[in-house]
């Protein structure tokens, strides 16, 4: 009786966390699409708009060092909702129009700070679930992501280009989703934390588990390679003329549907085959289509890679962190401090591949995407070779 009990708790916690990681896909990701129509409107060049984007990621990056603590100091819940409120202002800014471009830098920090916290939340919440239901966890949480992810462009899309109305009708919507996932905070029923908010000692053993830092690695070059990919394909299509605005928007849709299934997959696949396996597979899998997308000069040749590129891509993060996972289980510092590699990397491309844009055109920036895929590559072999064995 009590196991079925702690059954339904589990369930019932993965569902809020789903819900919250769903609003969280849907409100971050689609700054990659409202990045043409902030040009458009306000005149920003490449430089600026690589500078936006990193700007998400140095919100995340502050947002999981802090989150690596608040909890620890005034327990998860009020450090969830400290960090979540961000993305409803950020949305308030874009939908409002107030202070025109000179508070967009202001707002793109603020959507980082927000995922940050929601990230950092949502995958501690799953690392304390027990065993086989943690990997599936994993994959379900993050197709929620990129549920949100793959919806929110197909909205603006629709309301843009179908529906005639202007962008921030979308922002405005997702603004309403903000306050929702806010909500589903304020209610959901946690687990017990490791030590009450200010008192015990912060568990830092993970910090010797080479496991740990291999995982971390992946997810540095995974999301340098993933940002710019999100945050510059649209620009980068419409800017080489291979797609029209309108396809290249859906491009974006595309990727994250792609995504979607594919973790949905991998959530089946958990523990049938091997997560190192499969990091070994989504490594070459990624390189290959990410080059073909590279080099594509036609319509349909760019549709099939990003269709490759987003079925390889969906599985590498949820690999890392359950591999990883082992080394920080319930300890919201690790968790932070796994999550802050990959800020890390998240940061510096998309700004990367802007300032190289600005100097030598963007298909030279997105070189620097192509380089970051090799280096994933890298980082999985030695994953698989120096990392801890699977249980």
């Amino acid at each position: 009786m009590e196991q079925t009990s702690s059954h339904k708790q589990d369930l019932r916690l993965m569902a809020a966390v789903l819900f919250t990681f769903f609003a969280s896909g849907a409100c971050s990701v689609p700054l990659g699409n409202l990045i043409p129509f902030f040009r458009a409107e306000y005149g920003l060049n490449y430089e600026f708009s690589g500078m936006m984007l990193s700007l998400q990621s140095i919100g995340n990056l502050i947002a999981v060092i802090l989150t690596g603590f608040l909890p620890f100091w005034v327990g998860r819940r009020k450090s969830v909702l400290l960090t979540s409120v961000w993305m409803l202002l950020a949305y308030l800014i874009f939908t409002s129009g107030l202070g025109s471009a000179a508070l967009l830098p202001a707002a793109c920090l603020m959507t980082g700070l927000a995922k940050g916290g929601n990230a950092n939340f949502s995958n501690t919440m799953m690392s304390t679930l027990p065993g086989k239901k943690a990997a599936v966890g994993y994959n379900l949480l993050h197709g929620a992501y990129a549920v949100g992810a793959l919806g929110a462009p197909l909205v603006l899309i629709g309301c843009t280009s179908g529906l005639g109305l202007s962008w921030r009708v979308v922002t405005g919507m997702l603004a309403a989703l903000c306050a929702a996932q806010i909500t589903v905070y304020g209610v959901m029923r946690l687990p017990a934390e490791p030590v009450k908010a200010g008192k015990g000692r912060v568990d830092r053993s993970f910090l010797r588990d080479g496991t740990f830092w291999l995982a971390s690695a992946v997810l540095f070059f995974y999301i340098s390679a993933e940002y710019a990919i999100t945050g510059w394909m649209v620009t980068y299509f419409q800017d080489i003329g291979v797609l029209s605005p309108d396809i290249s928007q859906m491009m974006s849709s595309l990727l994250w549907l792609v995504i979607f299934l594919g973790r949905m997959l991998g959530a089946l696949a958990a523990g049938r085959i091997s997560r190192k396996l499969l990091l070994l597979l989504d490594g070459v899998g990624l390189l290959v289509f990410f080059l073909l997308v590279f080099f594509g000069q036609t319509q349909g040749v760019i549709v099939f890679g990003i269709m490759g590129v987003g079925l390889f891509m969906a599985t590498i993060y949820p690999s890392a962190m359950a591999l990883g996972s082992g080394s920080v289980q319930g300890n919201d510092l690790g968790v932070s401090v796994m999550i802050l590699a990959g800020s890390v990397g998240g940061i510096l491309t998309p700004a990367a591949v802007g300032v190289v844009a600005e100097r030598a055109g963007i298909r030279a920036g997105m070189g620097i995407v192509v380089m970051m895929t090799v280096l994933l590559m890298g980082a999985i072999l030695a994953m698989l070779r120096f990392g801890k064995e699977e249980k």
